[in-house]
C-alpha cells in the first residue's frame, strides 16, 4: 500500500511541476524558445528510444525475478547495463553524425548536446533496478527533490528568451539528474 501511495505521488508530481513552470516559461521564453526546446527534446527522444531499447521494461522484469539472489541480481543488472551502455554509445555516435550532417541540428548543436545529457544520465540512473527492488520511497523522494531544485533554478536563472539553453539544462536536471545519486546509492546497496 505504501509503495502504491509513493508511486501515485511520483506520477502526480510529473503533472504538477509542469503546471507550475509552464506559465512562467511560456511568458519568458516566448514561442520561439519553447519551440526550440520542444524540437531538441523530440530529437533526443528518438536517440533515447534507440539507446534504451526497451531496457526499462525488460530490466524491471528480469531483475524482479532474481532480486532475492544477490549474486544473480548483480549479474543480471550488469548484463542489462552493458547492453544499455553499448546502445547509448551507438546513439551518441549517431547523434554526432547527425550534428555534423543535418544543418538544422548544426544550428542548434549546443541545445541538442545539453538535452543529450539525458542519454548518459538515464544510463547511469538504472531506474529499472530501483523499480525491480521496489524502492519507491527512494525513487519518489529523489524525484521530488530534483523537481523542486529544478523549479528553484528555473526562477533564479531563466529571465530572458535567450536563457532557453539554461532552461533545457534545468529540464534535464529535473528529469534525469538523479542518475548520479542512483549510481552511488546502488553501489552502497551492493555492499
Amino acid at each position: 500500500k505504501f509503495n502504491l501511495v509513493m508511486n501515485m505521488l511520483l506520477t502526480t508530481s510529473a503533472f504538477v511541476f509542469p503546471l507550475i513552470t509552464f506559465p512562467y516559461i511560456t511568458r519568458v521564453l516566448l514561442p520561439e524558445g519553447n519551440g526550440k526546446i520542444a524540437f531538441a527534446n523530440s530529437v533526443i527522444n528518438y536517440f533515447s528510444m534507440f539507446a534504451m531499447l526497451g531496457i526499462p521494461t525488460y530490466g524491471i522484469r528480469a531483475c524482479a525475478q532474481v532480486r532475492d539472489d544477490k549474486e544473480q541480481m548483480s549479474k543480471t543488472a550488469q548484463e542489462i547495463w552493458m547492453i544499455n551502455g553499448i546502445m547509448t554509445l551507438l546513439a551518441y555516435a549517431a547523434l554526432a553524425v547527425a550534428l555534423i550532417c543535418v544543418p538544422r541540428f548544426k544550428a542548434e548543436r549546443i541545445l541538442l548536446l545539453v538535452c543529450s545529457l539525458s542519454l548518459f544520465l538515464n544510463l547511469i540512473a538504472m531506474g529499472w533496478v530501483y523499480k525491480a527492488l521496489e524502492c519507491y520511497t527512494y525513487i519518489t523522494l529523489r524525484s521530488l527533490a530534483f523537481k523542486v531544485l529544478a523549479v528553484i533554478c528555473m526562477f533564479l536563472m531563466v529571465h530572458t528568451k535567450e536563457d532557453y539553453i539554461k532552461y533545457a539544462g534545468i529540464t534535464v536536471l529535473a528529469n534525469t539528474g538523479y542518475g548520479v545519486f542512483n549510481l552511488f546509492n546502488l553501489r552502497k546497496q551492493d555492499r
